[in-house]
């Protein structure tokens, strides 16, 4: 789209880019510019569930964390028989 006719339509091509269309903005024939939908949702487990490569959770809450490597405070056998007993 040349930029003449954006600056003259700006609204209606807002609108469509709205609706999901990319529209590349030209400048004496040349591309300098693509306006894009913003996208509503950040790529993610979403995503990711709708084209069956990942499972949501089933349960809430928070997640623990592992403990960290070299941590002489931690059980690691405790901690993992915990974590077990929470999933049973």
């Amino acid at each position: 789209m040349p930029l003449r006719e954006l600056n003259q339509h700006t609204s209606a091509v807002i609108d469509t880019v709205a609706r999901g269309a990319s529209v590349v903005i030209t400048r004496n024939g040349r591309p300098v510019a693509r306006m894009v939908p913003v996208a509503r949702k950040a790529p993610g487990l979403d995503q990711l569930v709708a084209t069956g490569r990942a499972s949501a959770p089933t349960v809430g809450g928070p997640i623990m964390l592992a403990p960290m490597r070299g941590d002489d405070g931690v059980d690691v056998a405790r901690a993992l028989s915990t974590d077990r007993d929470c999933e049973r």
